[in-house]
């Protein structure tokens, strides 16, 4: 979807007057190249069964730990499972106490904010577009944070714990692909600034007559020897 972002803007700048015919060319741009506008929803469906089981696993952990194995009797002590001083597997919303509560409202706020700056990272390497399915997306992506915040205060911790450490990755990974984008960018840039200078060299050499460059053709191959 990224490298599409040159061909959009040419569409939308050309037919900027006339949203209708902009849409129909974009429509037909996705058909030729095999593009899904809804294709960043699909890592989000694709996690949804690990979703799912890690739910049932938190919530009801005995039932999947045989009783002869260390975790199940650990499990019986909910002190010695705490992590930073959380049940993981009770949500925010069960705790009575707002004093107890904090450091579970402190993780969702981590997950909101954490899904805030994998957006804006989203959103500035697509840039400002007119196209509505494009500006859909974008609106969506500004939501989901608010929604898996919303949903973080009912589901257990676990899963929330789950949902940071998958917002850090992604948020490293994003910024390693930008980093790698702009080196590519720079050495590009580099190779022609260098075949610039040659032309111009070669461009120079050529004004200065045929005997110069004769000259200076035997210079070279002197060097080379």
């Amino acid at each position: 979807m990224q490298d599409a972002q040159p061909e959009l803007k040419r569409i939308q700048k050309q037919y900027k007057d006339n949203k209708e015919e902009m849409n129909k060319k974009v429509a037909e741009y996705y058909k030729e190249n095999g593009i899904n506008p809804l294709g960043c929803i699909v890592p989000l469906l694709v996690q949804m069964p690990v979703w799912f089981a890690l739910f049932r696993v938190l919530r009801e952990p005995l039932l999947f730990i045989p009783k002869e194995a260390t975790l199940y009797s650990a499990l019986g002590d909910p002190l010695s499972v705490l992590f930073f001083n959380m049940d993981l597997q009770v949500p925010a919303s069960a705790i009575n106490a707002w004093v107890d509560r904090l450091p579970y409202i402190v993780l969702i706020l981590f997950v909101v904010g954490t899904a805030l700056i994998q957006q804006n990272q989203l959103t500035k390497k697509q840039g400002t577009t007119n196209n509505p399915q494009q500006q859909q997306m974008q609106m969506i992506g500004k939501v989901m944070p608010i929604f898996f915040g919303f949903i973080s205060w009912t589901l257990p911790s676990g899963l929330v714990v789950y949902f940071l450490t998958g917002n850090i990755f992604r948020i490293g990974q994003q910024a390693l692909i930008v980093r790698l984008e702009e080196n590519q960018k720079d050495k590009e840039k580099n190779k022609e600034k260098n075949k610039e200078k040659e032309d111009q060299k070669e461009n120079d050499e050529n004004k200065e007559g045929p005997v110069n460059n004769t000259s200076r053709k035997k210079r070279k191959k002197r060097r080379r020897k």
